[in-house]
């Protein structure tokens, strides 16, 4: 369970899902035939980065507007490397991850302090999001894995609406990745895009307990990893655009 992992170990675990991001995005910008081998590694890169914000968020209820603000930020800042870097594989709306995280915090943020209007104002906003989110962003499979695992790991929550929210976290993750393909190509969608969903975030939590169990500190820098999601777009949309790609 995330929530009960070292702060080394969950920096261990953003480690690596930087990592399988940039193997995926390095795959799907510069390699002419695009390889199944990395295209799978990076599927594990948005549930564990969404895994560790859930149980960032959860751990600071009272905190809830000023991570929304920050994420916000980081989102809006991000969003001109994001699309000189896919500039020609999305179309010039479509947003960038952040936006989806931003946008779930702001949801619970409002209802934190507004209650059932805020619900409904952040479900607006996540409506309101959810188209140029589709084409790059996960849209709604993405919004929801967020959404419950945001709930799953709230420890205000009744065990009743924990199953609930576990079960729509697991039927987001199941569908996050080559749903669409699943009837026609049956075999290569489930070892390339499911399977890998599924199991390799459950490995990277098991290894990451395993090398940095309890009492192990953190060993990156606060802030890195939205500084290295920048970077590593804006570094590769430089490489796109000098390469005519």
């Amino acid at each position: 369970m995330p929530d009960s992992l070292s702060p080394g170990a969950i920096d261990l675990i953003k480690v690596m899902a930087l990592l399988a991001m940039m193997a995926d995005h390095f795959n799907t910008l510069f390699m002419r035939v695009p390889g199944p081998e990395l295209y799978a590694l990076g599927r594990m890169a948005f549930p564990l980065f969404t895994m560790i914000w859930a149980v960032n968020i959860t751990r600071a209820p009272a905190r809830l507007q000023t991570r929304a603000n920050r994420l916000w930020v980081w989102a809006v800042v991000t969003q001109p490397a994001f699309a000189l870097a896919f500039h020609h594989h999305f179309p010039w709306y479509a947003l960038n991850i952040l936006f989806v995280f931003a946008g779930v915090t702001q949801l619970l943020a409002w209802r934190a302090k507004y209650a059932w209007k805020g619900t409904v104002t952040g479900i607006v906003l996540l409506t309101a999001l959810m188209y140029p989110l589709w084409p790059a962003s996960y849209g709604l499979q993405g919004v929801l894995l967020a959404l419950g695992l945001a709930v799953y790991f709230d420890t205000g929550i009744t065990p009743r609406q924990r199953e609930l929210a576990g079960a729509v976290s697991f039927a987001a993750l199941f569908s996050l990745n080559g749903l669409n393909h699943l009837a026609a190509q049956p075999f290569e969608t489930m070892m390339v895009a499911i399977l890998p969903t599924l199991l390799l975030p459950w490995f990277a939590l098991q290894l990451a307990g395993v090398l940095m169990p309890a009492g192990r500190e953190r060993f990156m820098p606060r802030r890195f990893f939205y500084a290295a999601y920048i970077w590593h777009l804006f570094l590769f949309g430089i490489a796109v655009y000098l390469m005519g790609l």
